[in-house]
């Protein structure tokens, strides 16, 4: 009986940290692109997409290594964020604080419920000289981090 309940108990263990590292090496978060609005290059436009199962929960954001003093989470119930995509006065563009809103998966938007669900996700970051991007999310209760580097175009 006792050997019974050890493999079934180290069953249990392999079976969940073969999860966990399945998870750690498959991030769920992704920077599909980024940009600047057109006029304005201290604010950079970074789209994320969760590739996930489970709803992201952004913890921190920093730039460059430091936390930037305005940083917005903006959900678009239209289209994706490009160059001439109008944030000011558009209806279907919602800013928000980092953890009040979560970052649903991908799979499960709806995309022919445009101006009703939530279908892109953005990151906006005013900093000079943006080269590095650090997210901070949990995904499952477990904490990840994505950095990106952001290239200029000239």
């Amino acid at each position: 009986m006792k050997k019974i309940l050890f493999v079934l108990l180290f069953s249990v263990l392999v079976v969940g940290a073969a999860f966990i590292i399945y998870l750690k090496s498959n991030p769920p978060l992704v920077v599909n692109s980024y940009t600047s609005p057109k006029g304005d290059s201290t604010i950079r436009m970074i789209e994320i997409e969760n590739k996930g199962l489970r709803e992201i929960q952004l913890q921190q954001i920093l730039i460059n290594d430091k936390v930037p003093e305005n940083v917005e989470l903006v959900v678009s119930k239209s289209e994706p964020f490009e160059a001439e995509t109008k944030l000011a006065g558009n209806p279907n563009i919602t800013f928000h604080k980092l953890r009040q809103v979560n970052i649903f998966p991908s799979q499960y938007i709806d995309r022919q419920a445009i101006g009703k669900q939530p279908q892109h996700f953005a990151i906006k970051a005013r900093a000079s000289d943006m080269k590095t991007i650090t997210i901070k999310y949990d995904y499952l209760k477990i904490p990840f981090t994505l950095t990106a580097e952001l290239r200029t175009t000239k």
